[in-house]
């Protein structure tokens, strides 16, 4: 994850002088960016779904493996999901379903 460049770049003078972070849709990225509660919510999602790209992995590989290997990699990802999110159903249930 790149959120420390770019928070480096949208807080430099350069960036500010640009003509497009005087746009209105410049300054919503930019708020965005600056955001520590957007980078607390990709944190999040990204402790959610990189079990499950795992899974994708697997499944989309050249060599197939076996439905039962599929299962149980998905059934440990669930897993390694809840432990993540202390097993707090409403942080997570959306991710596993």
């Amino acid at each position: 994850m790149n959120k420390g460049a770019l928070i480096k770049m949208f807080s430099s003078d350069g960036c500010k002088s640009n003509m497009f972070a005087k746009t209105n849709y410049g300054k919503i990225v930019e708020d965005v960016i600056l955001d520590k509660d957007f980078w607390k919510n990709v944190i999040t999602c990204l402790k959610g779904v990189l079990p499950l790209f795992e899974v994708l992995r697997l499944v989309n590989s050249d060599q197939k493996p076996i439905m039962s290997f599929i299962y149980e990699a998905k059934d440990q990802a669930k897993e390694h999901i809840q432990k993540t999110f202390n097993a707090i159903k409403k942080r997570y249930f959306n991710l596993v379903s």
